[in-house]
């Protein structure tokens, strides 16, 4: 049985983690500041520290960075979880994004407490870690508070709800009850993208988004993607036309998969009572081309040009969406070479074409 040092300021989350590490039959000690965690460091050795990054007192960098200083704690494992990717990340043994996945932290954990790592690869590690430098501004720290806000309540609710679904599976719960559980989880989901769109906009916008590249059959893509949307919204009419078409792209699945949901989403937003959608997949020289067309209330002309733009609504009255989708939906095209145009008719419906080079022998 091993010992578990848990710092995190969220009670709800300090509680979760807790329990996931007891239930794989360790011991915890539990602080809610940085300053309480490294006081009870010293007090008894843990075999593993896992910490939230943004707390009082005494952040999870540097706490990290005091218990490397101690010669009798430099080689406790250290686990840091955190909503934003704060400097310095790269001087923890592993690092798990907010809102974490039960799976993956108990992954996490199990790994940390396995064979011990020998002392002179440790040195070797701490050597090479990167001290951490400036400060990026008051706007990346305001992000990064954002995202804790946000995520750290939003991260305990979705592991209670992971962990309700295996306590129904376990006493062999109703079908509408896992269901139920199973949507929970579904829109949680959608807050936490709701967060990281937020995120997004702002790192697209200065540069610092990475594009993660793989092949991708864009027609399998497209149909997947219907096939969730017609789960969400068996009230909409989704229709793809092209779908048997072999289209290879270079892109990043996710980002890529990002954009399509935006369009989609918009098209039945927006697409008046019958919610009728159409994708479009083909292809020209050189490019792959998805259509999404809707036969909704259409945007005036003089809006068109600006749709694009951060914080931009394509009508504002009503208070809908929250103004990044497209902006964020046009930077990702862009970053994969490629292009987003919007046609429009009031009262007659809009068509959004996402042009994308196609995948070349030689990448």
């Amino acid at each position: 049985m091993s010992l578990v040092l848990i710092a995190e300021d969220e009670e709800a989350m300090l509680e979760m983690f807790g329990d996931v590490v007891e239930d794989l039959g360790h011991r915890t000690v539990r602080a809610q500041n940085g300053d309480e965690a490294l006081l009870l460091a010293h007090t008894e050795r843990p075999d593993l520290v896992v910490s939230d990054h943004m707390m009082p007192r005494r952040t999870g960098i540097q706490l990290l960075r005091a218990l490397r200083s101690d010669p009798e704690l430099a080689s406790v494992p250290f686990l840091l979880v955190s909503a934003a990717r704060p400097q310095g990340l790269d001087e923890a043994d592993a690092f798990l994004s907010k809102p974490v996945d039960v799976n993956e932290f108990e992954a996490a954990v199990q790994k940390a407490l396995g064979p011990s790592v020998p002392v002179a690869q440790v040195k070797e590690q701490r050597r090479k870690a990167r001290p951490n430098g400036p400060s990026n501004g008051l706007r990346e720290e305001m992000l990064n508070w954002l995202a804790h806000e946000i995520k750290t309540p939003l991260g305990a609710a979705r592991m209670s709800a992971q962990l309700l679904v295996r306590k129904l599976e376990e006493t062999k719960a109703s079908r509408p009850a896992k269901k139920l559980s199973a949507a929970i989880i579904r829109h949680l989901d959608r807050i936490n993208a709701l967060v990281t769109s937020i995120l997004d906009a702002s790192r697209l916008s200065e540069g610092k988004v990475t594009l993660k590249l793989a092949s991708v059959d864009l027609s399998a893509l497209l149909q997947e993607i219907l096939l969730e949307w017609r789960e969400l919204q068996p009230q909409a009419t989704l229709s793809l036309v092209g779908g048997d078409h072999y289209i290879e792209l270079a892109a990043d699945p996710e980002r890529l998969r990002h954009v399509v949901n935006n369009l989609i989403g918009n098209a039945i937003k927006y697409g008046g009572q019958a919610k009728r959608v159409q994708i479009t997949l083909g292809s020209l020289p050189g490019v792959a081309v998805v259509e999404v067309r809707d036969w909704g209330e259409g945007i005036a002309a003089s809006k068109l040009p600006t749709i694009f733009e951060r914080f931009h609504r394509a009508d504002a009255a009503d208070g809908r969406g929250h103004g990044l989708g497209l902006f964020i939906a046009s930077a990702i095209t862009r970053l994969h070479g490629g292009t987003l145009v919007a046609r429009s008719e009031v009262g007659k419906g809009s068509t959004f074409s996402l042009r994308l080079p196609l995948r070349r022998d030689s990448d």
